[in-house]
Parts: C-alpha cells; sequence; structure tokens
C-alpha cells in the first residue's frame, strides 16, 4: 500500500535559522521520491515560534492524520514540528495512536527501534534546548536595553522617530500623540479619539496589535496604555524610566492613569449618547438604562428592577427632564457660594484620606509580596510541600491583587476633579458646545448619581454631589 504523506513546513522566527519553506519542501519532497510515498497534503506556518503548538497548520496535519487521511508526516527536522518537550511528546503518542508515523527528511532515524527512539528524543531535547538558550539570550538582551533606558524592542513608536538605538519625538505625530493624551484627560472617549484620526488620515504604526493603516479602539489604548508618551518603558507591566524625551509631563500621565481607571467602571456608557448614562438610579435601588421608549420613541430613562421584576409602577423618566434638573443643580452652585466651599472642603477631605489610604494600603502589599517571597524560599528549601505552597500562595495573591486594584481607586479618587466656582461655571457655559463624553466626564467628577422617584405629573430627582460621604 502507498504509504500517504503530509509536509510540514515551519519557518522559524529567528533569523539565523530561518530556513525558506520552498528549501524544506523540496527537502522533503525528495525524502517522499526516494520511498515511494504519494504526497496528499503540504502544510506551513511562517514565521511562527516552535516553543508553541497553537498553529493553524499543524493542527490540520494533526487532524488529519488522526483522522487516517494520512499515513506519515514528514518534516524538514525534527525540530520544525515544535521546540517543546510537552508538545513534541503529545504530537508523537497522538501520531502512534493513530497508527501512523513521523520522519524527518534531513535527520533520517529509524524510530522504529528503541535506539531510533532514543536519538529522536536527543534529538528534540536539543531542540529544545536551542529554545531555551535563544530565549535566555533574548531575556538578556531585554533587561539590558531595559537597564539603559530603551524599549525592550525596537518596534516603530507612534509620536515618535528614530534616533541612533532609541527615538525622539516626531515633530508630526509627536504633538498629535500629545493631544490624544489631553483629550482623553478631558473626557472624550476612545470612540471619539480614533474617528478623528481615521478621519484626518492618521495611520498608526507596525506593533501595536497593527500592521499599521487604520486605527481601533485597542490600538489607540495600547498606544497610550504604553506611557512611552510620558517618557517610561514597560517591561512585564511594570514601567520604568525611559531615555526618550516625553511629550507630556508627570502630572498629565498621571491624570491619564487616573482618568483611565475612573472610566473603566463606566465603559458600557462611554460611547452613550444619553448624558448621564451608568449616572442615573431609581428611588427603590436599581439603576436606570437610557432608550426611546413609549409610543413616540422619545429618550428617556426606565428603572431596570420595574421592568425586569415589576418591583414597582411606572419606572420612566424623560431624559430631558433629568439634564434640567442638574444644569439647575450646578446654577445652584454657581449662586451659592457656601455650596462651592462646602464643595471643596468635602473633596479635600477625601483627597486626605484617600492619601493615607494610599500609605496604609502600600505598606499592607509591601508585606503581602514579602510573604509571598518567604513561601517561595520555604517551598526551595523544602519546609512546604507544594500543595501547601500553592494553597497559601494563591491566597495570598488574591489579597495581593485586591489590593493593587484598591491602590488604583484611591489614586484615581485622589486626582479626582477639583471642584471650583471656575470649573462649574465653565462647564455651565460651554455646555451646548463641548461633546457629550467630555461633559459626562466632568459631571463624574461632581455627581455621584442622580436619584430618581418617578411620578405624575412630574418626577421626584435628587441630585447626590460626589462630595457627600453620606449617600
Amino acid at each position: 500500500m502507498t504509504i500517504r504523506a503530509a509536509l510540514y513546513l515551519r519557518q522559524s522566527t529567528h533569523r539565523e535559522e530561518s530556513i525558506s519553506l520552498e528549501l524544506q519542501e523540496a527537502a522533503c519532497r525528495r525524502h517522499c521520491e526516494e520511498r515511494g510515498y504519494q504526497v496528499v497534503m503540504v502544510e506551513s506556518d511562517p514565521g511562527i515560534s516552535g516553543r508553541t503548538f497553537n498553529r493553524p497548520a499543524v493542527k490540520r496535519v494533526m487532524e488529519a492524520v488522526e483522522a487516517r487521511e494520512v499515513d506519515a508526516v514528514i518534516l524538514w527536522k525534527w525540530s520544525r514540528l515544535s521546540r517543546s518537550r510537552r508538545d513534541w511528546a503529545i504530537a508523537a503518542d497522538r501520531v502512534d495512536v493513530a497508527g501512523g508515523r513521523i520522519e524527518s527528511a534531513t535527520e533520517d532515524i529509524d524510530v522504529s527501534t528503541s535506539h531510533g527512539r532514543l536519538a529522536r528524543g536527543m534529538m528534540v531535547e536539543f531542540a529544545a534546548f536551542e529554545s531555551e538558550r535563544i530565549g535566555d539570550q533574548w531575556k538578556e538582551a531585554h533587561q539590558r536595553r531595559v537597564s539603559m533606558g530603551l524599549p525592550a524592542n525596537g518596534k516603530p513608536r507612534f509620536g515618535y522617530r528614530r534616533l541612533d538605538e532609541g527615538f525622539e519625538p516626531d515633530p508630526e505625530t509627536g504633538p498629535v500623540l500629545a493631544d490624544m493624551y489631553r483629550r482623553y484627560i478631558s473626557g472624550e472617549s476612545f470612540y471619539a479619539l480614533v474617528k478623528t484620526l481615521n478621519d484626518n488620515s492618521i495611520d498608526t504604526v507596525p506593533g501595536y496589535g497593527t500592521s499599521g493603516g487604520a486605527w481601533s479602539q485597542r490600538s489607540l489604548q495600547r498606544v497610550l496604555d504604553s506611557g512611552f508618551g510620558a517618557g517610561l518603558i514597560r517591561s512585564h507591566e511594570e514601567y520604568f524610566p525611559g531615555a526618550h524625551e516625553p511629550i507630556i509631563d508627570e502630572d498629565e500621565w498621571k491624570d491619564y492613569r487616573a482618568a483611565r481607571d475612573r472610566r473603566r467602571v463606566h465603559r458600557g456608557s462611554e460611547r452613550s449618547t444619553y448624558l448621564l448614562s451608568g449616572m442615573v438610579r431609581c428611588h427603590c435601588g436599581s439603576s436606570m438604562v437610557a432608550g426611546q421608549f413609549g409610543w413616540k420613541r422619545v429618550p428617556k430613562f426606565r428603572c431596570k428592577a420595574a421592568a425586569e421584576k415589576r418591583a414597582h409602577d411606572g419606572g420612566y423618566v424623560s431624559a430631558h427632564v433629568l439634564d434640567d434638573e442638574v444644569k439647575a443643580w450646578l446654577r445652584g452652585i454657581v449662586s451659592d457660594l457656601s455650596e462651592v466651599a462646602t464643595a471643596e472642603a468635602g473633596l479635600q477631605s477625601k483627597r486626605s484620606q484617600a492619601s493615607s489610604n494610599l500609605s496604609k494600603l502600600g505598606s499592607t502589599l509591601t508585606r503581602t509580596e514579602q510573604a509571598i517571597t518567604r513561601l517561595t524560599v520555604s517551598y526551595a528549601e523544602g519546609i512546604l510541600d507544594l500543595e501547601a505552597y500553592r494553597s497559601a500562595t494563591k491566597e495570598l495573591e488574591q489579597k495581593r491583587d485586591g489590593l493593587m486594584s484598591t491602590i488604583n481607586s484611591a489614586e484615581s479618587e485622589r486626582r479626582a476633579i477639583p471642584v471650583s466656582l471656575e470649573v462649574v461655571q465653565s462647564l455651565l457655559d460651554d455646555w451646548d458646545i463641548i461633546g457629550i463624553e467630555q461633559r459626562r466626564e466632568m459631571l463624574r467628577g461632581l455627581v455621584r448619581h442622580v436619584v430618581v422617584k418617578p411620578q405624575r405629573p412630574k418626577s421626584n430627582v435628587t441630585v447626590v454631589p460626589i462630595w457627600d460621604a453620606g449617600v
């Protein structure tokens, strides 16, 4: 019976061992011709690391073997299938169970014998060693670059151009990047910023999840979150001082991070066309959602509990009624200077409390990380067994993650938009000029939520300020 062969080709991501797919295919076909095999499929994974088995072509080949459509998998070298010991063992077992075999066109080993399987195992082990060696070299190179204030890789950075080994602000795109930070801080959404960039034909650069061209919200978030524009470089989710010149100052970077933390919880309402989305509550305690309700399909807020659980009758209030009530509340603050003073004192108190909390939380976080380190040492010295170590470490890591989230919230609160007569008056003066996203962001620095008791002829509306700690 003629052996049906599948040629599997993989081009390495590392230049020094990147053999073209054409050369690999030619060698594999010669191997098949010499043995009288029939080539029934050729699959390739170009430019994909052998350290992962999550590759489209290798999956198709394995499925063909298990479906009895292929009898043999032909490789250029054993390392083409995988550089992972675990993945190689699993793949070899899957092929054996299916009644197939794996052969190398340039490393001819008879794996039907014990000596042959040992030789193949040594070749796979050597491939894994080479992979780990290359990984260690890249790690050392990355650490050296970070220690010099350079990014771990040399990919292009939006807003910058190359200067020797590093970067300098680009005179054309640098101001655009700085403007993106400042507009987000002022309240514009990523959706609006992306639209501005694409409408003005400002292309992104390769490397931020894109190959260049049009922007997406994800690519813009990656650019801004990287902190490169603030003169920082990020490595393993930590920020380090960079050798390049920043285009925004430290306070603007902190304001951006604080705005990101504040607005994460309002992600669903960020693109809403309704000003108070995410801020309105019914007197029953349920949130109110915006939409066009009623036979006239006019903008309204509806009590979620009343609609889903029928907790009470009604539950509707017109959106323009709430907007008018909020504007009237803002005018009341401007006309009553004592209210402004109360607001300023209340927010100052919150900031002071947040600063105090940050100090305490930081100390607790340090102790938690030290406890994790002690557990690791105890496990390494054989004092703790693996199960006890994993259990204790998991609990401490959950505590650490919770502390970091709380610290971010406290930092966001400490850098909240200041309340002053000028801020409130500016919001009123520019009410019909600035976009909804900016108005909403400014209001979130003033309003905790709006409580509504829907009723006729007029709903009862209460604006709860952000400085009211009792609600």
